[in-house]
């Protein structure tokens, strides 16, 4: 979500940057990732979308990997096609910080 309204017209693509600026997103609720370029990233390890990343995200990132999961998954927050612990260290981190959705 941006931090300012967005105009979408129907039939065409509507591109928003979220990379290069902490205001471009709503509240802030960015984290720098490289300093040169200058690059912000959006938190990730929600896994079930309940707003807060913390031990059930965990469990489900846990179970997944115990399972030796890979694909297409939620649980899978780097990308990477394999549920693993660099998975579970996203979600442990932000966690901790207690990081969750900030909404209008």
């Amino acid at each position: 979500m941006g931090a300012l309204p967005v105009s979408v017209a129907t039939g065409s693509p509507t591109y928003y940057d979220l990379s290069n600026s902490l205001s471009q997103a709503y509240a802030g609720n960015q984290i720098q990732v490289d300093a040169s370029p200058v690059r912000f990233a959006l938190y990730s390890g929600d896994v079930n979308q309940d707003g807060t990343i913390d031990l059930t995200d965990g469990s489900l990132i846990d179970n997944d990997a115990f399972n030796f999961a890979s694909g297409y998954l939620q649980t899978d927050l780097n990308g990477d096609g394999i549920v693993d612990i660099s998975d579970a260290l996203f979600a442990d981190n932000n966690g901790f910080n207690f990081v969750s959705k900030i909404t209008p």
